[in-house]
This record gives C-alpha cells, sequence and structure tokens, in this order.
C-alpha cells in the first residue's frame, strides 16, 4: 500500500517507515494519522516483518501535532466538543496499536521529536536518538495537558518526579540528557542513526520469535499496568480542557507569538458557601 505521509521500505524483515511531511517537520495532521492507523493495520497481518525502524524524513522525527498558525486559528474559532472526544479516543486507540504491534519497534530519533511525535516514539520497545536530537512536550505552553495517553507512559520510564519535570515545565532536552534520565536507550552521531538502528535489529532477529514476542508482551504489560484506569477517562478531561480560558488564552498567546497570561482557577464555577 502507498501512503502519502509515510514511506514504508521493507527488506530482509525490517520495515523502515519514514515520516515524509520534511517541510512541516513531519507534523502530525489528520492524514499522516490515518495512514499511521492503515500501517498499523497492515503490521497486524504481516508474518514476514519483525522489525519495525521509525525515523523522520528532514531535519526532525516529527515536530509534534500540527499546530500552524492556519490550524490554531482554526481551534480558538472552531469548537466541537464530541469531534474533540473522538480525536482523543481515536489517538489513544493508535498509541495503544503502536505499542502492542507483534513486532519490536525502533525509533530512530533524528532532530526534532516534540509533543505527539515524542508520544509516538514512546510507545516503541527501543529508542535510538542521533546526538542532534532535541525532544519535549509543549502542551502546557499552550493550555493543554499532555494526552494521547503518553502521561503513565512518561511515568513508567522516567518515574513520577522527572516525569512532571518534563511534562510540566515544557522545556526541551537534549539526546545527552535524554539517554541520562533513561528516556532513550542509545545516542549515536547522525550518520550512525539507521545503521545503529538496522544493528540492533538484526541482534534482536537473531533471537527465537515466539520468546521475543512474549518478553516484549510482558515486559508491556509490567510497565502500564496504570493505564487502563486513565484510559478510560482522559478523553473526558481533554473535552474539559477545550472549553476552559486556559487554552484559549494559551493558543492566542501561542498566535501573538507572546507569553501567555493565565488567570488563577479560570472558568471555575464560584460558589457562595458563607450562608
Amino acid at each position: 500500500m502507498v501512503y502519502s505521509t509515510l514511506l514504508v521500505e521493507k527488506k530482509d524483515n525490517i520495515a523502515l517507515v519514514t515520516f515524509n511531511r520534511p517541510d512541516k517537520l513531519n507534523t502530525l495532521n489528520t492524514q499522516l494519522f490515518l495512514d499511521l492507523r492503515d500501517l498499523m493495520a497492515e503490521f497486524r497481518a504481516d508474518l514476514e516483518t519483525r522489525v519495525v525502524i521509525f525515523t523522520g524524513a528532514g531535519r526532525a522525527f516529527s515536530g509534534g501535532f500540527d499546530f500552524r498558525v492556519e490550524a490554531l486559528t482554526e481551534h480558538v474559532t472552531q469548537k466541537d466538543l464530541p469531534n474533540e472526544r473522538i480525536w482523543q479516543l481515536f489517538s489513544l486507540d493508535l498509541m495503544s496499536a503502536i505499542e502492542n504491534l507483534e513486532q519490536i519497534t525502533i525509533a530512530a530519533i533524528n532532530g526534532f521529536c516534540i509533543g505527539g511525535g515524542l508520544c509516538i516514539a514512546m510507545n516503541c520497545d527501543f529508542r535510538i536518538a542521533a546526538d542532534d536530537a532535541k525532544m519535549g512536550v509543549p502542551e502546557t505552553n499552550l493550555g493543554m495537558f499532555l494526552s494521547w495517553g503518553a502521561t503513565p507512559r512518561f511515568v513508567a520510564l522516567l518515574g513520577p518526579a522527572k516525569a512532571k519535570e518534563i511534562i510540566m515545565t515544557g522545556d526541551h532536552i537534549d539526546a545527552h540528557e535524554a539517554y541520562r534520565i533513561g528516556m532513550v536507550n542509545r545516542v549515536v552521531p547522525l550518520n550512525q542513526l539507521l545503521p545503529t538502528s538496522y544493528q540492533l535489529a538484526n541482534k534482536i532477529m537473531a533471537k527465537g520469535p515466539l520468546a521475543i514476542r512474549i518478553c516484549k508482551k510482558q515486559v508491556n504489560a509490567a510497565s502500564v499496568a496504570r493505564m487502563s484506569p486513565l484510559y478510560l477517562f482522559e478523553s473526558e478531561l481533554w473535552e474539559r480542557n477545550q472549553i476552559s480560558p486556559d487554552i484559549q488564552e494559551g493558543i492566542k498567546a501561542a498566535l501573538e507569538k507572546r507569553p501567555p497570561q493565565y488567570k488563577p482557577d479560570a472558568g471555575v464555577p464560584k460558589f457562595d458557601i458563607s450562608q
């Protein structure tokens, strides 16, 4: 199958999937998500491919969700809450599909790996970063919270305190700091990124296929045991977040290229409890 936003090359039981919107830093738009959904279904029925490597064309793995000016303007002026909730459920299902592929997955992180792009990488079994990589989640800068089921995965990988720091500050970290805190498995020069990823893939494929699949499922079951409760209500939290003045101010500030000016407890009903 040919995809409009992805390049897929299969050879010797390894699939290389390249996000192919280089002029937009491989930001995630609706079409890319639909292509990923269809690709996950293709891999589900693929008995030949044993390892999937994800990377990005050009100078980014992925710049995250497509927050271009026109997209932000539309977000401010057109609210459709049922669609926001359905989008979240779709995204949760897609992230789970990536995480639970029968194949082993490797994120070969080049350049920027931001927001939703980092969520995809965190759902892979391994992350190898080029030494020029920059990672972070900017959602709180826009008055949003980290969604797509990413929070428990951050906690499982980094621990609660470091997960809170990365998520709440919105700061970018470089590849070496990401390695230090356990976010990535290795850091290599950019020209060694794909060779190192293929080397790891071949090492894993030398092991028993059934044993590898079982190992993956055992670790996933242990590490995201806290995922199910959040999955049930995260889309409702997102729907609530969308009507908050926080997100309106965050997006307007981004459009106007100024720091946001948030008000404490904005949009929270005030009740008189004096009587």
